[in-house]
């Protein structure tokens, strides 16, 4: 049996304007530009920027001296106000005097008594020496005049000394603070006994202004920063201010005033490996008190050509930094950078960017090697800083 198909013309014209449509659509996909990608960018400016070191100190008072009671006697009061700044020379405890001033009086006495023996026995010896050359008197008879003369000059000497004893005892139940600074707690309460058989602690003073701040820097700083100056000494105008430092205090904000690196240990401690260093900073106010903890932020050197990016800006890969650099022809690239300390929400770039360079701040799951972009330079509105905790 031959059997035929037969299909209506409508049917053709049909299939070829679907299949035209389709070639038409595929046709149009592959002809479609491709899209270049608007991405953030951000081209690099140079600033002056600190290079430093951080580490965690504590303040100290130089000097702290403690009020001691150094006589005995019930403490009559005080004359300050406790966790105040008191001045040199101000008066804070009072003794109980009565018995001192009675020492006093009773010494002055007996020195008067001496002074008075004494005078008698130089006259004695006076009306005496001549009657001995001519033999009125036995030579005896003189020395034991002469011997007197001498026993109560000695007793008026010691009288001097009780008396001078008895006011400096006197002396002593006013005390003064030797010192301007922070004044603690008091540790005697009025009424109460001190100074019996030791001197009694009333309170500490500790000096406010400079204060000093003591650290511990590890051996591989220490080299690194001696390193450091070595290579870079040539750019210090002043030799004496080399090593400065700022700090950024507890509640993370920046003390205004900078200080000064015034003493770095002879050795380095065997047990931390650590070496002891201190800073002298100004403290006019008294805002840093003894015991304060605060970030050390000991300067290198300022770099007048520093260059700072945000951190969002850079991506770690095997321990390594790296950016995304936009060359002229607006294609990417991924480019190593060595970075150096961090500063708030920044890095420190040392090597690898220099002025003017633009690099990416978004889109970095996106990137291919190579990749043509379309920038957006964004304005840098973070801040600089000319100095640490800026």
């Amino acid at each position: 049996m031959n059997n035929k198909i037969l299909v209506h013309p409508l049917m053709i014209i049909v299939a070829g304007m679907i299949l035209i449509s389709f070639q038409e659509g595929c046709s149009s996909k592959k002809e479609a530009p491709k899209q270049i990608p608007a991405l953030k960018a951000l081209e690099i400016k140079t600033s002056k920027v600190p290079v430093y070191l951080q580490m965690v100190g504590q303040a100290e008072g130089i000097p702290t001296v403690e009020i001691r009671a150094r006589v005995e006697g019930y403490l009559k009061n005080w004359s300050f106000e406790e966790g105040s700044i008191v001045k040199k020379g101000q008066l804070l405890f009072t003794i109980e005097q009565d018995n001192y001033i009675n020492n006093v009086a009773f010494a002055q006495a007996d020195l008067a008594s001496a002074t008075a023996a004494w005078e008698k026995a130089k006259l004695d010896v006076a009306r005496l020496k001549p009657l001995v050359a001519t033999k009125a008197i036995s030579q005896n008879d003189f020395d034991v005049a002469v011997t007197t003369e001498k026993q109560t000059h000695a007793a008026v000497q010691s009288a001097e000394a009780n008396l001078a004893q008895a006011k400096l005892n006197l002396s002593y139940t006013t005390m003064y603070s030797p010192i301007t600074g922070y004044i603690g707690a008091v540790q005697v309460r009025p009424c109460n006994l001190v100074g019996r058989g030791e001197s009694t602690l009333l309170a500490t003073v500790s000096a406010v202004d400079p204060m000093y701040i003591n650290t511990q820097m590890n051996e591989t700083d220490y080299l690194k920063i001696m390193k450091f100056y070595e290579a870079h000494k040539h750019q210090y105008q002043n030799v004496e201010n080399i090593f400065y430092v700022y700090l950024t205090i507890a509640d993370k904000s920046e003390y205004q005033f900078r200080g000064v690196v015034d003493f770095l240990d002879r050795d380095i401690n065997p047990q931390t490996g650590t070496i002891a260093l201190r800073a002298k900073v100004p403290n006019p106010s008294g805002l840093i008190k003894p015991g304060s903890f605060a970030t050390v932020n000991l300067v290198l050197i300022e770099l007048t050509d520093g260059i700072v990016i945000p951190q969002s800006a850079t991506i770690q890969i095997q321990g390594k930094s790296f950016v995304f650099l936009i060359n002229k022809e607006n294609k990417v690239n991924r480019t190593p950078v060595l970075v150096g300390h961090n500063i708030g929400n920044q890095v420190l770039v040392l090597k690898g960017l220099k002025a003017n360079d633009r690099i990416l701040l978004e889109g970095f799951q996106k990137f291919q090697e190579g990749m043509h972009v379309k920038p957006i330079l964004v304005q840098d509105t973070s801040k600089i800083p000319t100095r640490p905790g800026s």
